[in-house]
Order: C-alpha cells, then structure tokens, then sequence
C-alpha cells in the first residue's frame, strides 16, 4: 500500500513539474569542449541542460563534485564570444567564480556566485556581466566540504525568459517524494479530525483514519529513503503538524459532538512530537566538524561567542570576543602577525560597525593584555576548538555578528556552567542538554495547571513556528530558551495563584532577556482598571466579589517575589563582574543594537522601516554600496516615526482592553505579545509564541476546549502554518518582513479575541 502512495506522489509530482521540463535553456552559448580541468568528478554534468530540482542534496546524480579549493573546469567556446549572462546551479552554501579568457592562459573574473538561503541545490544567475572570451574557468569555494554543482549555462545576451528554464531531473531519491507525502498526509488527517463521527458512519470513519495512517506511514518510508531530510522536508513539517493540530482544536472546541476525543488528543500529541522532532532536525546533526570531517551536534556558531564571553568576561568584558578571537588564531596559526587577514572584517562590539582586522590591529595586539599568561594559554586551547572545529574561514566569518548581548544575569549563570569547562564537543553537548530538559518541566507543569491539551498545543508552537530561524535554529547551544521557560512557569504559578512565586520567575525571566518585564508591567491593568471602575460607579452586583483593593494583594505578592529576584542577581553579578563593566556597559550595548537596522528584526519597526529604493538589490544597481541599506533604514525609520508611534498606540489601546477583567496569567501573556510592538527584536525572541496558547486556557475544566480558546489556539498554529509561505520569498529580507507582518496579524486577532470573547466574570487573581 505505501508503494501505491508513492506512486500517486510520482503521478502528482510529474504533474506538477511538467513545466520545469519546457524550454531548456535553448539560448544558451555551446560549450565544444573541455580544454582543462582538474580535481572535478563528472564534469560533463554540467552542460548536459539538466539541473536538480531545487533543494535537491548537495550529492544528486545530477552533479559535479569539486573535491577542494583549488579544483575548477575550463570550458572552450570554440570561438570568441560576448558573454552577458549566466546561471549556475549549485550547492547552497558554496561559492562559484565564473572567469573568462580570450587566450586560455589570462584569466579575469566576471561573476561570483554568492552562497543562498535554502537547503540544498539552489540556482543563481546574472545579467550584464560584460564579458567576452573563448574560454570559462569555473572554480568553487566551498563553505564546507561537500563542493557540487549541477548545471553552467552562459548566454551572449540576455534571454527574454530570465532566469532560463532548464529541465530538471527527478530523482528517485529527491526529497520531493516526502514533501509530496507529507501533504498527502497532511490533508487526509485534516479531513479525518473534522470529519469522523464517532456513533455513527463507523465504516467511513474508520476508512478517513485509516488512510490517514497508511499516508503516515508512506511519510516515515519516503524520509527514511532520503535520509538526511533537507530543511525543505522539516519546513513542510513544520507546517503540517501545526495545520492538523489547527484542526484538532477547531474539532475539540466547535463540534465536540460525536467526536472521539481521545483519537484527537492522540493525534495532536502525534503533532506535538513531529514539531519537536522538527526543531531539533529530526535527530540528525545540523553543523559540521570540520576537523573531524563529519555532522556535529554542537552550535558552534552561537557557542563560539557566548562561551568565551561567559567564561571569560573578567577580561573579555561585552567587547573583547572578537578581538581575543583573532588574536588567538593570529598566535596559534599565523604566527602572530595578522597580515595574511589584514582584509577580514569584524564587527566592532562597541559601535556596531564594521571594521577591518587592519584598522583594529593595535587593539586585537592589545586585548592580549588583560589575560594573564596562564588565562591567555586556556583562552588560546579553548578558541582551538572552534576553528578546527568551524574551519578556519567560517570562524574568521563569524566575525561579522553582534557578539554576546545576554544580560549579566545569564552571564551569571552561564558563567557557573562553563568556568572550569574545557571547549570540547562533549561538554557543549551535555551543556545543550539543558534547554530539551526545561522544556521538558514547562511541559509538565503546563500540563498539571492548564491541562493536557492546552499543553500539546504550545509543544506544537514551539516545533512549528518558523520566526526564530536563521540559516539554522539553537538547538545544539545552550540556556537559549531558558527565560521564555521561566515566563511560561510564571504564568502557571499566576494561574495556581502562587504569586510570589509567579514573582519570582518573572522577575528572573525579565533579568535574563529584559523583554519579560512588559509581563510584569501588564499585570496592573487587570486590577488598575477594577480600581478605576470602583471610583466611578457602585459594584457589579456579583455576589462576594471582592474589593479593588483585595485585588491587590496578589499583585503586591507578586511584585515582591520579582523584587526580591532582580536584587538577589543585580547584586551577586554586580559583586562577580562589578556593575559598570555588566550591566552598565550591557545597557549602552542594548540601547545601541536596539535600533540598528537588521534583516533578521520583526515588529512594527521593522515593516515601517521597508523602503524598496534601499534595498541592497536596487543600490547595487544603481552603482552604490548595497552596505547603505542600513543607514538608508535607519533614516527611513526616523521619517515615519509617527508610523511606529501610532502603531503602538493602537495595539497598546488593544491590549489594555484585552486585558480588561483578565485573570493575571493572561494580562502576562497579553504583556509578551507587545515585544514586537514597542521594541525592535530580533526574530528568536519570538520564539515566545508558543507560549500564547496559554492565554484563556482551562477556565473551567482542564481538559475542556470551548470555542473561545479554540480560536485562540487555532490562530496560533494556523500562524504557524502560513509561515512556510516565507519560504517561497526570495531573499533572507523579504522573509523576515513577511514573518513580521504574520506575526502582527495574529497579536491582532488575539487581542480582538479576548476582547469581544466571553463575559469574563472571574476576578484578576482567579
């Protein structure tokens, strides 16, 4: 039965891809010959008008492996040609240096193939190249070690379909099959939640879930034929189990009647694994080990700057890592001198801006000295790790992030776990093993105070969102989710009314990342608003309902136990780090990155900031620095301030009529959807959507879904379902605008949710 699955896929799948076969790049220059080439296997792949389908693995039948830097073809036109045009397929992370040469023996570059977002074989092309030559070298560098490409077509002019249609081969083994599979799956478990009958049409029931389990199983074949999934099939993933998991809450909450409920809450904790599963890529490592030229678990680009900024911030400070990194690679591979990576840029950790090794050189000299000899040694072994482990050009580019922003508090922390650590990869993994783990007791104990349902579901955000991606998510780093798992226990301990404890995990959560403490902030509009309408007019007539004043109390409890926590770690990482080199220093930092333009930052800021003339593409062609989409940004940003002003004002509105009448478990959640609002984060810290789930959750049994919550939840995961569509928008910008404008959607509909849902007749503390 699963071979008659996938042979449907095929049928659809050849369908579907019937265009990609028409029109072949038919304009394209001929290439007579192969003149020379060296360290490339099959290298007549290349111009045999076939690529892959896009996404297909690094390793495709369709392709040319270049087996080192130093590999490269070169092609013979036959005669001297204008070449206009180009489009190469290849491996996502790789670049490729088109050059050409009238003599075959003066080589000049015209074009170089940039890396692109998107697993796998990606296509690139270019226009207006303005070369001319007999012959065309192609050289790739590799940003790994598996180097391939799969088709080179060059063109004396333009062609009027641009980029060209080349046909694409479909592999037995592509990926395409799971995807295909994955959406079989997909809608026949839709169909089966919504439409099954539990007493009656027994016979057509049991045939909806039955097909459903057989296209589950095709699902599990056809990843298991092309294993290692590509992130197109953990992106379709993503996807799927949060639609199905749509439909479960929308069946549970509006026609409960006649449906089995414990099938449904089977298949929504089947959705909760997939989306989990999904996170931490379906088991298999996500990095590269470059000395042990095989995957790794280990994060080590986020770890290569927050373990030396925790263990060493006695020297390193939040603006040392990057300097002490090229010194100790200069030290320890260069010989000391730094003129073979004069040219490499680096991020200033003090302003932001980008600089060459050359520029800062007497500083990278310098920052040796606030080591002592034996701290320097131990800083040197522990850097050794990550470039043998990174290589040595990924660790020199890893220069260009924004270093370590973490609060002192999480410095505190991370520097008791990693203080006496040596950087190895078994350290790091059981050092990972902290965030599953806190995940795992968020789990629980949103499953003993809100249910098991409300539970599954916020597993399922957590999987399925695709917002806190970035070429690769956190897994395999360490305390990434730590204070958005301290927010989601806050909340539960505000609903058992365990308020100074609520207090306490607030508080805490609020001194990791800052953002938290809008939680806090919300939490007065409940009974702010109950004080306000007690001065205007007599009660409401509910019988015992308390005071505005009796209100107050839990909020008073709860304001202590957040007082006592931000004095507790304000002073123990003051006395560890002293105050004005953390949280002085980490307070001009933050209020420096906080409006420095990125592509990767949603919210309002950010969509206000969209200006289409100052994108990189339009810069560079018009002959200017595409670099000037920053400042252009920036500027753009300040003009249409009254826009972000507005905005804010509008949601604030919202959001203080949502929180009307709230429990303060909800006037906490409602506090987290307002990040986005009235600051410039970057995307993970939306990670915090899978905690939303929890607002207006079990009001009255645990394990009862009414309509109300329903549409809450729904909303949620049907965000989450709709932002694979970001996948299919060129470019890293263009997705992160479309995430955003997904993401204000949403905080809208919820707030317009809990203001028009039902009568909320509980007072805040309940």
């Amino acid at each position: 039965m699963t071979r008659t699955w996938l042979l449907i896929s095929a049928l659809l799948a050849a369908v579907a891809g019937a265009g990609c076969w028409l029109g072949a790049g038919d304009q394209a220059l001929r290439i007579v010959a192969v003149s020379d080439s060296s360290q490339v296997e099959h290298v007549e792949r290349l111009t045999d008008d076939e690529r892959a389908l896009e996404g297909a693995p690094w390793n495709t039948t369709t392709a040319a492996f270049f087996r080192g830097d130093r590999a490269y073809v070169t092609f013979d036109l036959g005669a001297v040609e204008p070449i206009e045009a180009a489009y190469i397929q290849g491996d996502n992370n790789d670049r490729f240096v088109l050059q050409v040469s009238e003599d075959g023996a003066t080589f000049r570059t015209v074009w170089t193939a940039p890396p692109v977002v998107g697993p796998g074989q990606r296509g690139r092309w270019e226009s207006g190249l303005g070369g001319r030559g007999r012959f065309v070298r192609l050289r790739a560098l590799g940003g790994d070690a598996f180097v391939s490409a799969t088709e080179l077509q060059l063109f004396a002019a333009k062609p009027a379909v641009w980029p060209p249609r080349i046909r694409a081969r479909l592999e037995p083994g592509s990926s395409i099959w799971s995807r295909m599979s994955l959406g079989l799956f997909g809608v026949l478990a839709v169909l089966a939640a919504l439409l099954h009958r539990r007493d009656s049409r027994k016979l057509v029931s049991a045939a909806w879930w039955g097909a459903t389990g057989i296209a589950s199983a095709a699902v599990v074949c056809s990843i298991a034929a092309t294993w290692p999934p590509d992130s197109s099939v953990i992106n379709a993933s993503r996807a799927v189990s949060a639609l199905v998991a749509c439909a479960v809450v929308l069946r549970l909450g509006f026609w409960p009647s006649r449906a089995r409920a414990s099938l449904l809450t089977g298949l929504l904790a089947a959705m909760a694994f997939l989306s989990i599963a999904t996170f931490y890529n379906f088991g298999h490592p996500q990095f590269y080990d470059a000395a042990a030229r095989r995957p790794s678990y280990v994060h080590t680009w986020d770890l290569r700057v927050y373990f030396p900024a925790a263990k060493y911030f006695d020297e390193l400070g939040y603006d040392g890592v990057y300097l002490a990194s090229v010194k100790a690679y200069a030290d320890d591979v260069l010989g000391g001198s730094l003129d073979r990576i004069k040219s490499t840029q680096l991020r200033d950790l003090r302003t932001y801006e980008m600089k060459r090794v050359s520029e800062v050189s007497s500083e990278i000299h310098a920052v040796k000295d606030r080591f002592s000899p034996e701290r320097w040694r131990e800083l040197k072994q522990d850097m050794s790790y990550f470039w043998n482990a990174m290589g040595g050009q990924a660790y020199l580019g890893s220069l260009r992030d924004h270093g370590a922003n973490a609060t002192p508090a999480w410095m505190l922390v991370a520097h008791v776990i990693f203080g006496s650590a040596e950087a190895s990869e078994p350290a790091f993994l059981w050092a990972a093993l902290l965030d599953p783990l806190l995940l795992l007791l968020f789990f629980a104990v949103a499953w003993r105070t809100f249910g098991l349902r409300v539970a599954l579901v916020c597993l399922v955000a957590y999987g399925a969102t695709t917002i806190y991606q970035f070429g690769s998510n956190w897994g395999g780093s360490t305390l990434r989710n730590d204070w958005m798992v301290l927010l989601g226990l806050g909340v539960c301990a505000l609903k058992a009314k365990r308020s100074f404890l609520a207090g306490l995990l607030l508080g805490w959560s609020a001194m990791i990342r800052a953002f938290p403490v809008l939680a806090l902030v919300l939490l007065t509009v409940p009974v702010g608003w109950k004080l306000f309408s007690s001065l205007r007019g007599p009660k409401s007539g509910i019988p015992n309902e308390p005071s505005a004043f009796a209100e107050l109390l839990p909020l008073l409890k709860t304001a202590a136990g957040a007082a006592v926590i931000v004095l507790a770690l304000g002073a123990l990482s003051t006395n560890t780090f002293g105050f004005d080199e953390s949280w002085g220093v980490w307070s001009e930092k933050i209020a420096l990155h906080a409006n420095k333009p990125n592509i990767n930052h949603l919210g309002i800021t950010a969509l206000v900031g969209y200006e289409r003339d100052s994108l990189g593409s339009e810069l560079r062609a018009r002959g200017e620095d595409p670099r000037q989409w920053g400042p252009l940004t920036a500027q753009t940003v300040q003009e249409r301030r009254w826009m972000i002003v507005l905005g804010m004002m509008i949601f604030t509105v919202l959001a203080v009529l949502a929180c009307r009448g709230a429990r303060y478990s909800d006037a906490a959640i409602i506090g987290t959807m307002m990040i986005p609002i009235y600051f410039y984060p970057a995307n993970y810290y939306l990670h915090v959507i899978f905690l939303w789930p929890l607002l207006d959750a079990a009001r009255r049994s645990k394990e009862e879904v009414g309509p109300h919550w329903a549409s809450i939840a729904a909303s949620v995961l049907a965000c989450c379902a709709v932002q694979w569509f970001g996948w299919l928008i060129p470019g890293q910008y263009g997705q992160f605008l479309f995430w955003s404008g997904t993401l204000l959607i949403l905080i809208l509909a919820l707030l317009v949710l809990s203001i028009v849902g039902p009568a909320r007749r509980l007072r805040p503390s309940q």
